[in-house]
């Protein structure tokens, strides 16, 4: 994707990444660093707000009141929010070698290495950049080891197996934003909804998938191809869009694709179930349609063979109940055994967002959130939390701003004192660092005094799996670590996991009583659904966290529930669907009774 693509109705998260792709450029052509910082600033700024920078780029006076916003930067975003583009960006990808921006996205590449191999290796791919590895190339430019470009190498590999996929989370905006113009634009629609690997809550989504119900279908599939956001009309390409099937697609300036299935409203339920997927999962309901010699399955839906007349079915719990089988969650449809259990086993007591009472893995302003205190229990609150555990980072995490000793003592007083008016019980805690050789951050006294410990990985990233698996063990071994948070410290598209023995780690969280954390941020969903299916064959307990850096990312708990459905996790697997009285029980009880105490719940 070129940067330079007019980006119309920006967003806050698309302003903020013109923001830093120019810090990135100015950097990477050894501009004064004060300009860079103000333009990484800007770009920070842009991301925490609570509101559309868009609708405020008209008030100069208010785009000064930002934070690090002087008159350059206020020029420049009402740039960007008035005309898609920003002059400045456009002359930096001009002056700087292709693939700049590309190669930086890898951890371990700085925008100088950037220029460097862009300029003297022509890399301007990812797929460029692993070849130029593998071939010994790339390790010939300065301060490039050959464990250093393994690691990379490992990144790379990422990126490219990615491909044109787009994290869930982004996914989901954009569906949400899809939904809300074609409302507007078609009020023929009665329903609708986003199917495919989203509603299957996939953590990669290669394309965005509707289905909805009108009784004027037509007018509903040309209002879906003149969205703002269509770039490209896709929707009689490759028989896309037939006379008989109201369908349309589009792709927007990214090369992200989206299309829509239009039905009648009593064929909706049928038409969702198939659009949901997954493919394996069909086929499998195609081949039971087959063998009861009585049914055709397709993409409108189920028809008797003899008559050719549409079934209609009220909701999808119809249609499984029809194969003689239990509701499978649409999270869990990929053929990877639902349907041999769906006969003998109730789902039911699979976790559901309305299950979860209280939110595990938090950070204030203390370290490196970006709210007080007050307002992120406030924010808690608002979402009828029954408790919230605040866990800023620990001292190890310099870059996070982590608390030394005895900033984390009058932490603990400040959230004990807050709890008396927050409406929400509150837990002490930290996110403590796992260091390189396997030691805590704080002293035993010092994670004593705390109501919840949870840790993690955040440096040292490179070590050989055998040292990481370890590493993570021999943290686990503490009385005092409660909670294994984003275990692979993996970055959706971003980072790649760490090398570690998933399985021997999960075998010991059993061992030692330890809870494992889904964490719920779209920028991690880690542990990964598979883990946690592995976990739950394992016997692993869970919390699904949602790591929340800012007040509105409390909503991103949604995410990781998702995952643990597709992980099957069951509600009395996961700590934080306790009630607070049980909540404190179990952390009150040694970490050796911890897993006994669960399974006498029942």
């Amino acid at each position: 994707m070129d940067p330079r693509d007019n980006l119309s109705s920006m967003e806050n998260n698309a302003i903020s990444k013109v923001f830093a792709d120019v810090a990135v450029l100015l950097q990477a052509k050894g501009e004064n660093v004060f300009k860079v910082r103000a333009h990484s600033k800007a770009s920070d700024q842009i991301k925490s707000l609570p509101y559309s920078i868009a609708d405020i780029a008209d008030d100069t006076d208010r785009l000064r009141e930002i934070p690090g916003f002087g008159d350059a930067i206020v020029e420049k975003t009402q740039e960007l929010v008035r005309t898609g583009r920003l002059g400045l960006l456009e002359r930096l990808l001009e002056e700087l070698p292709d693939g700049v921006l590309e190669l930086v996205q890898i951890p371990g590449i700085g925008p100088k290495t950037a220029v460097t191999a862009a300029q003297q290796l022509g890399i301007s791919t990812f797929e460029h950049l692993a070849a130029s590895i593998e071939s010994g190339e790339f390790q010939s430019l300065p301060r490039i080891s050959k464990k250093g470009a393994a690691q990379i190498l490992r990144h790379v590999n990422m990126r490219i197996e990615v491909g044109d996929r787009i994290g869930l989370g982004p996914a989901t905006a954009l569906a949400e934003r899809v939904i809300v113009e074609l409302l507007e634009a078609s009020p023929e629609i009665e329903m609708i909804e986003v199917a495919g690997s989203i509603r299957r809550g996939a953590e990669l989504v290669g394309d965005i998938n509707f289905v909805a119900a009108s009784r004027n279908r037509w007018p509903v599939t040309a209002a879906f191809r003149v969205l703002s956001m269509v770039h490209q009309d896709l929707t009689h390409i490759d028989g896309v869009g037939g006379r008989d099937r109201a369908t349309a697609r589009f792709a927007d300036s990214n090369g992200v694709e989206y299309s829509i299935f239009v039905t009648a409203p009593e064929y909706f339920e049928s038409a969702m179930f198939y659009a949901t997927g997954s493919i394996a999962h069909g086929k499998r309901f195609d081949e039971l349609a087959d063998e009861n010699e009585s049914l055709i399955f397709g993409p409108e839906g189920f028809f008797e063979i003899i008559d050719g007349i549409q079934v209609e079915f009220e909701s999808e719990e119809q249609i499984y109940k029809r194969f003689n089988l239990n509701f499978i969650p649409p999270e869990m449809r990929e053929d990877s055994g639902e349907i041999e259990v769906a006969s003998d086993r109730d789902f039911s007591g699979i976790i559901t967002l309305n299950d979860i009472r209280g939110d595990l893995h938090s950070h204030t302003n203390w370290s490196d959130g970006r709210y007080p205190m007050e307002e992120m229990v406030k924010a808690a609150a608002g979402r009828n939390l029954e408790y919230l555990a605040i866990t800023d980072h620990s001292p190890s995490a310099t870059v996070a701003n982590g608390l030394k000793p005895d900033m984390l003592l009058a932490h603990n007083n400040a959230v004990r004192e807050l709890e008396e008016s927050a409406g929400v019980r509150l837990l002490t805690g930290t996110e403590m660092d796992i260091k390189p050789d396997g030691s805590l951050d704080y002293s035993d006294e010092l994670l004593a005094d705390l109501d919840i410990v949870i840790a993690s990985i955040h440096s040292g990233m490179d070590q050989d799996e055998a040292t990481m698996t370890q590493r993570v063990i021999d943290a686990m071994e503490s009385p005092h670590v409660d909670v294994i948070c984003h275990l692979t410290a993996r970055l959706m598209e971003r980072r790649a996991p760490v090398m570690m023995d998933v399985e021997a780690i999960l075998e010991a969280a059993v061992r030692t009583g330890t809870v494992m954390e889904i964490n719920a941020s779209p920028d991690r969903l880690d542990l990964s659904s598979d883990h946690v299916r592995l976990g739950v064959d394992l016997g692993v307990i869970f919390a699904v966290s949602t790591d929340s850096h800012r007040t509105w990312q409390f909503e991103n708990m949604s995410y990781g529930v998702r995952t643990a459905i597709r992980g099957w996790v069951e509600s009395n697997q996961v700590i934080n669907a306790f009630h607070y009285a049980e909540l404190v029980a179990f952390l009150t009880l040694p970490k050796s009774e911890r897993y006994a105490f669960n399974k006498s719940r029942g």
